[in-house]
């Protein structure tokens, strides 16, 4: 067996009915609850009611994320915010970029400084020194697995890049992932995550990082995670294929956390660091074709993938059959399958394919050459 290194929140607490457990998580972790979310949960959510309920007898504030993912500036007005509350501890309902936030706060608000200072790639960069405040990750979505993951992806609008902040000290104290909560998720919302997911799934599976642990979870959550993408479009609101989804991201977070991903995820940070491009619509539109650039060294390995979940392939080669599934997703959940409606300049091809070149490209099975990202790019943007 091949040594491996496995790093997770201390509890997770999956399937319907899971919230109910979070008044005894939290009052186990303190009394006064930094309640992190989106704009549109505070003002619209159904869930607000069992969210009061459940932080009853707590003294409580709110903050409501940006939209988008994290960056420098909207992070530092966050943790000034947070230090004047003084938190015991967060609690962070929402998608990647609420549950990625929450990650940052619990760094900063434990270790003041500047982000930057905690940012990988930047300059007098530290690592996180100890454990941040203890934070409760509730997903809405079904996509990122930011719930379980170590790093907090965040944006330089500086310097138009992405950078995380990465440390085992900033997983989750406790994950609790109900399906119920993604039973209104907009279906193009629900495509762009899931995709995401997926993405994250086939990545971690073909890694130069991945273990026998990693592929063995992937096996049991790929199908069930392709099966629900491939009907929510037409049963929204059913609850097993939401509770399949969001089963295939929670093991697509542990997966990327312990494994790494690979080039579509490379792609995806690069366009995303500069342009305002979805993170899951970028990541399902580069991994086609990243796949077809792999192929000669993944095909026997996605084959084993397919034969172990169950995979229904006939007579099609498994990278050109899980392509065409992608193509095929995005269409049914009316999302592009290109990047073009984005008007990014063909002159900035070069320079993504420089940003491109982090931590997801160097785990991809194979290096892709300068010239080769240049005409990945080029055949999207």
């Amino acid at each position: 067996m091949v040594p491996f290194d496995l790093e997770t929140p201390s509890a997770i607490h999956y399937g319907i009915g899971a919230i109910d457990k979070l008044p005894k998580i939290v009052r186990g972790l303190g009394s006064r609850v930094l309640v992190l979310s989106g704009r549109r949960w505070f003002s619209e959510s159904r869930w607000q009611e069992r969210f009061s309920e459940a932080l009853e007898g707590c003294v409580v504030d709110r903050l409501c994320c940006e939209a988008g993912e994290p960056s420098t500036r909207s992070l530092a007005a966050a943790a000034a915010k947070g230090s004047r509350f003084g938190p015991d501890v967060i609690v962070a309902v929402g998608g990647g970029s609420v549950l990625d936030t929450a990650k940052a706060l619990s760094a900063l608000l434990r270790f003041p400084a500047p982000v930057e200072r905690y940012l990988e790639g930047m300059e007098g960069a530290v690592p996180v020194p100890g454990p941040g405040l203890p934070w409760v990750a509730v997903p809405t979505t079904a996509g990122t697995g930011a719930e379980v993951t170590k790093n907090a992806v965040v944006k330089s609008e500086a310097l138009g890049v992405k950078r995380s902040m990465r440390s085992p000290f900033l997983l989750a104290k406790t994950v609790v992932v109900d399906p119920q909560l993604t039973f209104s998720l907009p279906l193009a919302t629900t495509g762009a995550s899931g995709l995401d997911a997926l993405t994250q799934l086939v990545e971690a599976y073909v890694s130069r990082g991945t273990n026998p642990y990693v592929q063995s979870i992937i096996e049991g959550a790929f199908m069930p995670m392709l099966d629900a993408l491939i009907k929510l479009p037409q049963s929204p609101a059913d609850p097993t294929l939401r509770s399949q989804a969001s089963f295939g991201a929670l093991v697509s977070g542990i997966a990327l956390a312990n494994a790494g991903l690979g080039a579509a995820h490379g792609f995806a940070a690069a366009v995303g660091g500069s342009f305002d491009v979805p993170h899951g619509l970028a990541c399902a539109v580069f991994l086609p074709r990243v796949l077809s650039a792999n192929a000669q060294l993944i095909r026997g390995t996605l084959a084993r993938l397919a034969d172990r979940s169950g995979a229904p392939i006939t007579g099609a080669d498994t990278v050109t059959w899980l392509g065409e599934q992608v193509k095929a997703l995005l269409a049914a959940y009316g999302l592009p399958s290109d990047l073009r409606e984005f008007k990014i300049p063909a002159g900035k091809i070069a320079e993504l394919a420089e940003k491109s070149s982090g931590t997801s490209m160097r785990n991809n099975p194979r290096e892709l050459s300068r010239d080769e990202r240049m005409e990945i790019l080029a055949s999207v943007i």
